[in-house]
């Protein structure tokens, strides 16, 4: 239940363009976070975290940051995994880290859970006025 396998993650150069590509994404700082998302037999949802050398200069701030926000991720996944294998869609998003300050886990908890509720929010609201989802 509460896992985060290689299957989850996102590593295809050509869906990780797509992704970045996309206009579909908002701040919830201090994570900015890009989604995209399209029809599909076999749903999945996948990730891309971030942290750019920008704002974290030493790789052990950068790699402590993944670290935290993979593990909030893998506690707060299921709502989103459900509502994708529901909805038979795929799911792809980046969390990219965008403060220069370090954070803690309990608000990289949060931020985490807040930004996946509004993913699946405003896929419901496109879902409810027909809007087109990718095929």
């Amino acid at each position: 239940m509460y896992k985060f396998p290689k299957s989850e993650r996102l590593c295809s150069k050509i869906e990780i363009a797509k992704l970045f590509s996309s206009k579909d994404g908002f701040l919830n700082y201090p994570l900015s976070v890009k989604f995209h998302v399209n029809e599909s037999q076999s749903p999945k949802v996948k990730l891309v975290i971030v942290s750019p050398k920008k704002y974290q200069r030493l790789s052990i701030s950068r790699n402590r940051i993944k670290r935290l926000i993979r593990e909030a991720y893998r506690l707060n996944s299921q709502e989103i995994k459900d509502f994708s294998s529901g909805n038979k869609i795929n799911i792809y998003f980046a969390f990219s880290f965008v403060s220069q300050q370090m954070v803690e886990f309990d608000k990289i908890n949060i931020v985490v859970s807040k930004s996946l509720t509004r993913i699946i929010n405003e896929l419901k609201q496109r879902i409810e006025n027909n809007n087109q989802i990718d095929k």
